[in-house]
């Protein structure tokens, strides 16, 4: 009874579940993983990395304001200046005067004596006598020239003095001291500063920003690819489960007709009851067995709904079936080589450790750089301070103790151990492509094998159904003629889970599982296989695309000489993409 409940409830449970393909199953990854989004932010600040590292090629603009206290104010004192000014105020009110008395005395008598000369000439030519032209001389000029002369450098020698002692006053008495910082001060400026050559650092630091993005990139492609991986591989299990669960319930209906014919011929004594309990024992084999199927089920909707962030109400729909036509091993081989996210990201990682080699060596050239300032607010500028000053300054670094040196040689050094592990990858991918490759092949081949066992089981249990109903045969050879094609059933559906899964390991390899969900779109499913029956019978098949529960409305029981009532399993449970 409690058996029973359970196997109700899993089938009801899925009567409601939402059928997805592999693209869909691999489009709801990529959109809610959690990982994937993690990987995927890494990329976006790879990017802003990059976006960074190409702003250094600009000039860089900054505004600095600052605001200072400091002790006391600053002053510059010019006290020995005024000493020296003050004495020598001194000494020119003592000798300046006699200076200026000598040289006014000079000038003002050659002007009067110039005069006289004129005035006595002009005299001497309208007929005067000497005594009246030199009267006539004097009084025009205002006396001699020794006397004017004697006046004049009274006056200015007396003028002299007076200034200079003016002066002298005024040295003596002014302050000498300079006020050039307040106590408090403020200061408001803007830079600009552009480095035109820096060894090549700037253009390393680039390409070494760029290749960790495309480095990012592959380590996203890989690890998305592994999800993926793990999400197709898992659907394909669920698929296989729900496949199982399909064929069990198939074999249980069988079990349970062949029961009910048994005992109608145990009634009327035409098997023994040991027959009849040999069926029975069948039956509850075959519960336990569809028991374990529907856990297995959920297990596995569970795991796979968990990777894609949504509710367990999906069944897959996609059949568990590889491509018939695939790539060669060595197409699969070059394909990984071109395209293995690992690989990829190795050899980004090489080209950025070539850049850092680069990036080491710079340190041998001088650094150039132009630039230039304005102060927005003057007034507490010092004397020595401009308003704005433009430039050029190098700095080139002679003698760092072997450090540029130890750089080089270890950019270099993690150089070689990236080719190493490079040439050691690829080395892995062909061995992992390799395996892959005849896993599928062996796959393909057991189901090539299987096929003609198959065939035969088929036939067997159809001759055993049809002995037994004729009295012919027993009814343990019925069963062990049921059991055994469902085991060969069973062994065809993970023959083909093998092959798929192997061919999505190969599709890893080269990058690509992001496109199996594409590359199974036109994979038909399984063809139902039908075995002639003489006796006209309701085929029981299980509807194609339907989820488990669906099995539980399948045809009603044909009649007990049907031949369709072991159908292969895989034509009933293949679903239609």
């Amino acid at each position: 009874m409690k058996k029973s409940l359970l196997l109700g409830i899993a089938a009801s449970a899925a009567v409601f579940a939402a059928p997805i393909s592999l693209s869909d199953a691999i489009a709801m990854a990529k959109t809610n993983n959690s990982q994937i989004k993690a990987e995927k932010a890494k990329v976006e600040m790879a990017e802003s990395g990059q976006s960074e590292a190409r702003s250094r090629f600009m000039p860089q603009l900054s505004l600095t304001a600052s605001v200072t206290k400091i002790n006391d104010p600053i002053y510059i004192d010019l006290g020995q200046i005024q000493q020296g000014l003050s004495g020598l105020a001194d000494g020119l009110a003592t000798v300046g005067p006699a200076g200026v008395y000598s040289k006014a005395y000079i000038d003002a008598y050659n002007k009067a004596q110039a005069g006289y000369e004129q005035a006595y000439a002009g005299a001497r030519a309208q007929g005067l006598s000497e005594a009246e032209a030199n009267a006539f001389a004097l009084d025009k000029v205002g006396g001699s020239a020794q006397e004017i002369a004697q006046q004049t450098a009274d006056k200015y020698a007396a003028d002299s003095k007076q200034q200079l002692d003016a002066a002298k006053a005024k040295i003596d008495d002014a302050d000498f001291r300079m006020k050039v910082q307040d106590d408090v001060f403020f200061n408001a400026r803007l830079t600009a500063i552009w480095p035109i050559f820096t060894g090549l650092k700037i253009y390393s630091a680039y390409d070494a920003a760029k290749e960790n993005v495309n480095a990012k990139k592959a380590a996203f492609d890989m690890a998305q690819n592994t999800i993926l991986m793990d999400v197709a591989t898992k659907y394909f299990t669920l698929r296989l489960a729900e496949e199982l669960t399909v064929l069990r319930e198939s074999t249980k209906k069988n079990l349970e007709e062949h029961l009910a014919r048994s005992k109608k011929l145990e009634e009327g004594g035409q098997i023994s009851k040991a027959e009849r309990l040999r069926a029975e024992v069948a039956l509850a084999e075959a519960e336990n067995a569809l028991e374990d199927s529907y856990r297995d089920q959920t297990l596995a909707r569970l795991a796979l709904a968990s990777l894609l962030h949504t509710d367990t109400n999906i069944t897959a729909i996609t059949p568990v079936l590889a491509p018939e036509q695939t790539l060669a091993m060595e197409e699969f081989k070059q394909l990984a080589m071109d395209r293995h996210p690992g690989l990829r990201q190795l050899r980004t990682e090489r080209k950025r450790s070539q850049d850092a080699v680069s990036a080491a060596r710079a340190d041998y050239f001088p650094t150039v750089a132009l630039f230039a300032y304005k102060e927005l607010y003057t007034r507490d500028l010092t004397l020595l301070e401009p308003d704005w000053a433009v430039g050029a300054k190098m700095q080139w670094d002679l003698f760092k103790g072997g450090e540029t040196r130890s750089k080089v040689s270890n950019a270099k050094a993690l150089d070689r151990s990236l080719s190493s592990m490079e040439e050691q990858t690829m080395d892995n991918i062909g061995l992992l492509v390799e395996k892959r490759w005849r896993e599928m092949e062996h796959a393909k081949s057991r189901l090539e094998s299987l096929k003609k066992t198959r065939e035969l089981a088929e036939e067997a249990h159809r001759s055993q159904t049809l002995a037994y109903e004729a009295g012919l045969a027993t009814g343990l050879d019925v069963v062990d003629a049921e059991l055994a094609l469902s085991r060969l059933q069973v062994a065809d559906l993970k023959a083909h889970y093998d092959a798929v899964v192997a061919w999505l390991g190969l599709l890893e390899a080269s990058g690509e599982v992001v496109n199996a969900g594409e590359m199974l779109k036109n994979v038909k499913p399984v063809e139902e296989t039908k075995v002639e029956d003489p006796k006209p019978a309701e085929p029981v098949v299980a509807p194609a695309a339907a989820p488990v529960a669906d099995s539980a409305k399948v045809a009603e029981p044909a009649p007990a000489d049907s031949a369709n009532a072991a159908a292969p399993a895989d034509t009933t449970a293949a679903p239609a993409n």
